[in-house]
């Protein structure tokens, strides 16, 4: 019998990528109408999608300190119940220092995970409990498998087994339904659109950062 693949953390990747598309992108547009545009434009778009840029930190910066946990726990996973309490203490060790966020907010360790869209009433984060206290190497897909995942309200320690939600029902950006944005055990973030995966990871080494 072979035994079980050595449990590996995910390579660590910037934000810087994902942050500077978005600003580009809003500039791109803008710059179509001309230099007033730029400006007024650029900073109404910006404020639609900051939300949403946020909200990927946050979601990353949470699945490292699920990273360092698992390491610490000679590979399993918090328990559904307290996840957000366990995996707390780590999130400080992991999280971008403030004097780097620029205009991004840091997630309050002793608050209500999730995120706050542009458009609309805050989401929450919750754990997928079908993974609580299981060990890494005894989930058989990881990189399909959802770790964390957002939901509609906020809340302490959130947890339910995980399920696909509609589109029509995800916060809003820029004036339609995003999806809802999902981190794998392993891999790249994504956004599901009815169950339709959307990559949202940038291939940006963040040891050049």
């Amino acid at each position: 019998m072979e035994s079980p693949p050595t449990y590996a953390p995910p390579r660590k990747k910037s934000n810087t990528g994902l942050i500077i598309g978005l600003v580009l992108g809003g500039i791109a547009i803008c710059c179509i109408g001309g230099i007033a545009l730029i400006f007024g434009g650029g900073l109404f778009l910006w404020g639609k999608v900051k939300g949403f840029a946020n909200c990927m930190i946050n979601y990353q910066e949470v699945r490292r300190a699920m990273d360092a946990y698992v390491e610490d726990h000679d590979g399993k996973l918090p328990s559904a119940a307290n996840w957000q309490d366990e995996v707390k203490p780590y999130l400080a060790k992991v999280k971008m220092p403030k004097e780097k966020m620029g205009p991004f907010n840091r997630l309050d360790p002793e608050g209500e995970w999730g995120c706050q869209p542009s458009d609309g009433a805050p989401t929450g984060m919750a754990f997928n409990a079908s993974l609580s206290e299981k060990k890494i190497t005894e989930i058989k897909d990881p990189t399909s498998t959802i770790l964390i995942f957002e939901v509609e309200s906020r809340g302490r320690n959130l947890n339910e087994p995980y399920k696909v939600r509609p589109l029509e029902s995800s916060p809003k950006m820029l004036g339609d339904h995003r999806g809802w944005l999902e981190m794998p055990v392993l891999g790249p973030t994504h956004m599901s659109k009815n169950g339709k995966m959307v990559d949202l990871d940038v291939n940006v080494d963040m040891t050049r950062h």
